[in-house]
């Protein structure tokens, strides 16, 4: 069959210059935005972007990502059938290289053509009837799940009608194209042709109407995220803040408080959104019932950057146009002093007019609710399939609210105040954070220099009552295993971790640099640590700032000394288990241990050798539920919804375990405090590992134990402290 090939280059022209059209001011939008260079490791990029994008890894993480995968790939190889159905219609006995005449190639694209049509039925069946919150039943993923359809299913009977008329070899194994063959085989040739001619013209119309639609569609990720994927952010998960130069000398703002101020990569990740909504499914604020979504956090800011894009280009071309022209001229002192004054008061009051015009990126577009309520667990970027970045964004925000707009959470004030005056959130005295360690009789690293490792306790470690228990079950098992520590007493101060995610990066950056400046001075080389948000700004932040030193999280040198064989452990000695029954525990995930850093074998091996049954939560490991704490919101008022860290706590009782074991501060504190409002104290314990394996320690390794001081003795932070780490009422 020949058809019109002109009227068909027209069509053509028409459709891709329509696509250009809608295509070039996306770009333009995306342009508006901070360059941020990420064309390194150019083979690791590659090597990534093949196995994500042609492999579909974080997409098949999902049972349902399987119909992804074979809706992807079958469009790939239905677009190479579709050339050459084009070609047919453009020239009689057109075939394209490899493709045109192999018989595998046929039955290879009507095997993925029948998946795709089922995946686009039980796509449909998802959305529109099931209608899972994730996602949104509207009128756009109909018409996009529609032309698909409609696209198979005419490239079907195009290719029967075809095969009818003239049977070729090649497509003898298309089982769908010789079906319908067979169907219309009675029809005269002169009809079949006719049909055909129409079924072809259907098809390539249908082919080009889906091109021109998906730059005005949440399908424009189809374009999108294959550059997202491959301009991936390749750092250590746990260092992928970046720093901000304070004394860049082009420096006029802090943050981001417009959607022009976010980087490139940044906006192209507006653009990749397939508004999928697995963030959303994981993520714990928005299950807890709060105001923030990450799915709509980036379909937001998508809608008004395409809505403020053209405001933002006009504003841009203008200032360009009028900084050429101001180079252009050669005015005088008083000349060029006379114009600004003059063109001064009308140009500053069209710019407020604009500004007061124009939405607000923070408080109009995204709430304070929303950019307060991120616990910076990283579940939304683990989970997304494309690659997005939400937590850089929320945070930039905060560090505009703070830096720019002094604009922040009552007790978050408190907490920097702390901060600054005493180095450390609680309030307590800088003079007293060593006491407690000095009373188990450790040294400080000046006292010891060549100690083994250098333990970092940490603010709640050193300060509060409830996890200096913590310290001392480590320094016990430390000694047992024949381990040297020191303490770097009270020169330690706040890593400053939560000042960095609550958006006070000048302070987080004068604490690092003072902890930087003294642990370098003691020529510290390793270090332990008790809090997984101590461990991940010293391992993976620290460099940023020059540091250079081997950081370990307390279970993984834990893992270490009994893998060795250096911790003697009896299993089952807790002293509380029933005659004949291992006490059953549940661990939960430390978000900045697990899917920040990767540690979550070596917990449970440590839980499995001290004797214990070890159960696992529905959401675990990279898919852990967060306990609330992180991203600073320890410190923070929870009023709206449901406490996250009750959440977790419900579903760690469904459990029934005798113990939950934790390996942060944080989750300690707020798994405690869920389980004690829960009334389930007097059966559940929460416990550290490391008291864990200190009550399983063999009765031969106990000898030269420290004692644990008693409550009465311990220092000025005893209770106060413990009080100010639990989470006060909303």
């Amino acid at each position: 069959m020949t058809y019109t090939s002109s009227v068909f280059v027209i069509v053509l022209m028409i459709a891709l210059a329509l696509f250009v059209y809608v295509l070039v001011p996306r770009v333009q939008y995306l342009l508006l935005g901070r360059p941020e260079p990420r064309v390194d490791q150019v083979v690791r990029r590659t090597a990534g972007f093949l196995v994500l994008v042609f492999g579909q890894k974080k997409v098949l993480k999902e049972r349902v990502g399987l119909i992804h995968f074979f809706i992807f790939w079958g469009f790939i190889v239905i677009a190479f059938g579709t050339l050459q159905v084009v070609g047919e219609g453009l020239r009689e006995g057109f075939s394209l290289p490899v493709i045109g005449d192999n018989r595998a190639f046929y039955l290879l694209k009507d095997i993925l053509s029948v998946l795709v049509i089922t995946g686009v039925i039980v796509a449909a069946h998802i959305r529109y009837v099931v209608r899972p919150t994730r996602l949104k039943a509207n009128l756009e993923a109909g018409i996009i799940l529609g032309l698909i359809f409609a696209l198979v299913v005419t490239e079907f009977f195009y290719s029967g009608l075809s095969y009818a008329l003239a049977p070729r070899a090649s497509h003898s194994l298309a089982f769908v194209a010789v079906g319908v063959s067979h169907l219309v085989g009675g029809s005269g040739a002169s009809a079949l042709d006719a049909v055909g001619h129409t079924l072809w013209w259907l098809h390539v119309v249908l082919l080009l109407s889906f091109l021109v639609y998906i730059p005005n569609s949440k399908h424009f990720h189809l374009i999108a995220c294959p550059f997202n994927e491959w301009l991936r952010n390749l750092k250590p998960r746990g260092g992928q803040i970046y720093p901000v130069d304070f004394d860049a000398e082009d420096a006029e703002s802090f943050g981001v408080g417009r959607v022009e101020a976010f980087t490139r990569k940044q906006l192209l990740d507006l653009y990749s959104c397939a508004e999928c909504g697995r963030c959303q499914d994981n993520c714990p604020a928005y299950q807890s019932g709060k105001r923030l979504s990450s799915k709509l956090l980036i379909t937001k800011l998508r809608d008004h950057l395409v809505e403020e894009g053209p405001r933002l280009l006009r504003e841009r071309r203008a200032a360009a146009s009028k900084s050429a022209k101001a180079s252009g001229e050669q005015a005088g002192p008083l000349d060029g002093h006379e114009n600004d004054t003059r063109s001064g008061p009308a140009d500053g009051g069209a710019a407020l007019s604009s500004e007061q015009a124009r939405p607000a990126l923070i408080g109009d577009v995204i709430s304070l609710q929303e950019i307060w309520a991120c616990t910076t667990c990283y579940s939304c970027q683990e989970q997304c399939p494309v690659q997005n970045e939400h937590i850089n964004k929320i945070i930039d925000m905060r560090r505009h609210l703070v830096l720019m707009e002094g604009e922040l959470p009552r007790e978050a004030q408190l907490v920097f105040r702390n901060m600054e005056v005493n180095g450390n959130p609680l309030g307590e005295s800088a003079l007293v954070r060593g006491d407690y360690l000095r009373m188990l009789q450790v040294p400080t690293i000046a006292e010891e220099p060549e100690a083994d490792v250098l333990y970092w306790p940490g603010c709640a470690g050193s300060l509060d009552a409830r996890n200096q228990k913590v310290s001392a079950a480590f320094v016990n098992l430390a000694r047992a295993a024949g381990v040297s520590v020191a303490v770097l007493g009270n020169e330690e101060k706040c890593c400053g971790e939560a000042a960095r995610r609550l958006g006070n990066e000048y302070l987080y950056q004068s604490l690092a640099a003072e902890n930087i400046g003294v642990l370098a001075g003691h020529n510290v080389r390793k270090i332990v640590t008790q809090c997984p948000h101590c461990f991940n700004t010293l391992k993976n932040e620290y460099p940023q700032l020059g540091a250079e030193f081997e950081v370990i999280h307390h279970t993984q040198f834990l893992h270490e000394l009994a893998s060795r064989g250096r911790l003697r452990l009896d299993a089952g000695v807790l002293g509380t288990a029933q005659a004949g029954r291992h006490e059953r525990a549940v661990y939960h995930d430390s978000c900045y241990l697990g899917r920040y850093n990767g540690v979550y074998d070596q917990p449970r091996e440590l839980l499995k050798l001290a004797g214990l049954e070890l159960m696992e939560l529905p959401r675990t490991r990279s898919k852990a539920f967060c306990c609330g704490a992180g991203g600073g919101r320890i410190w923070l008022e929870e009023s709206e919804g449901e406490r996250i860290n009750n959440v977790r706590t419900d579903e760690i009782l469904r459990a029934a375990p005798d113990v939950v074991a934790v390996a942060c501060p944080y989750c300690l504190t707020m798994l405690k405090d869920g389980v004690d409002d829960r009334g389930a104290g007097d059966r559940v314990r929460v416990m550290d590992i490391a008291e864990i394996l200190q009550g399983a320690l063999s009765l031969s390794s106990q000898a030269g134990d420290s004692k644990l001081p008693e409550r009465g003795n311990t220092t000025s932070s005893g209770c106060a402290a413990e009080e100010k780490l639990v989470r006060s009422p909303a």
